[in-house]
């Protein structure tokens, strides 16, 4: 990731060159950086908020230590940021036309495999901690428990996550060969298929619809990794390319607007199926939680309202001061909404 502080802006202006401006605002680095701190306190917060923090067990019963229950919600948000950011620079990889500069597509498939170590990297570090949880004992004492691994191993949920895993690693090792573009749009295929199992084999498996409610949380999952990995790519990873970036913001801008509307409708759906009655949704933390990531999904909607009306058309004409700004705290609250759906998917 580069700390690119600087990006060219090109107004043109009837018969005079192209005016330069400079962009100096938050560089990609510490976009990034906000993204991971808005995330994280955000699970800190909902873990608060929820109850559901470390408490030690009583005695004689299984005790799985601080560094599980504070470590588990903090890998497994590294681990959606990071499968969320390959996501989103394959999709924008797919979104440019296949005149756009090669090289910039090159960049985001360098990109994406980077962001490919980190996601199998927090997967691992995520399938220890899960090891630990059901397991109950601490990380360290896993080796003593080899039998208990064993078993574990076999579950639903570790299968899952292994399996992400192995498509995190793969994106890793060869995702800068994914030119052309079928071998991209297969990458985008598979590394969204890889977001979906973990999700599935929560709560939406263990309701009187278990088919429906996977359904729409599939739909709610992919939608939200296009779309917010789409942002993160493309005003983030992309403005090194300036030219690339005021080309493809028309075109991310309608695939946006999809997305919002299909996260809206299955977020909908689904808590209609997964919560016993409406009045759940104040009456109980994981109602709660809902509410919370309803309530950024509005404020999202609204910005990406003022992006449709005062962003966009400018970025088009070169002036990206403004989409850079807005979508810097855009990101940061996506950040936040993920780390708050972290908790909420383990929250009964």
């Amino acid at each position: 990731m580069v700390d690119m502080r600087q990006v060219v802006h090109r107004d043109r202006l009837p018969g005079r060159a192209p005016a330069v401006r400079t962009y100096r605002g938050p560089g990609s680095l510490a976009v990034v950086i906000a993204v991971l701190l808005a995330g994280a306190g955000a699970v800190v917060w909902a873990r608060w908020w929820t109850g559901t923090g470390y408490q030690s067990a009583l005695f004689g019963l299984p005790d799985t230590g601080q560094l599980t229950a504070i470590g588990l919600p903090l890998a497994q948000f590294v681990h959606e940021l990071a499968g969320i950011a390959v996501v989103g620079l394959l999709f924008l990889c797919c979104l440019m036309a296949r005149s756009d500069n090669s090289s910039a597509r090159q960049r985001l498939l360098t990109l994406a495999s980077r962001w490919g170590w980190v996601w199998a990297g927090s997967t691992v570090v995520w399938i220890v901690f899960t090891m630990s949880e059901l397991i109950g004992t601490p990380v360290a004492t896993l080796p003593a428990h080899g039998e208990s691994v064993w078993i574990v191993l076999g579950t639903s949920r570790l299968s899952s996550e292994i399996a992400t895993a192995w498509v995190a690693l793969a994106m890793a090792l060869f995702g800068p060969r994914l030119t052309g573009g079928w071998p991209c749009w297969l990458g985008l295929l598979l590394t969204t298929a890889a977001m979906l199992p973990a999700a599935l084999t929560g709560h939406a498996s263990h309701h009187a619809s278990p088919l429906l409610a996977s359904v729409t949380l599939a739909i709610h999952v992919a939608a939200s990794s296009i779309w917010v990995g789409g942002l993160l790519a493309l005003t983030v990873h992309l403005r090194l390319f300036p030219e690339q970036l005021r080309a493809s913001v028309a075109r991310f801008s309608a695939a946006a607007l999809i997305c919002v509307i299909a996260i809206g409708a299955s977020g909908v759906v689904e808590s209609a199926v997964t919560l016993n009655g409406w009045a759940t949704l104040w009456g109980t933390n994981r109602g709660q939680l809902i509410l919370a990531k309803a309530a950024a999904l509005i404020v999202l909607a609204a910005i990406g309202f003022l992006h449709r009306r005062r962003t966009v058309g400018a970025a088009a004409r070169g002036q990206l001061l403004p989409l850079l700004r807005l979508a810097s705290w855009e990101l940061a609250l996506m950040g936040g909404t993920v780390g708050i759906a972290v908790v909420l998917s383990t929250t009964a």
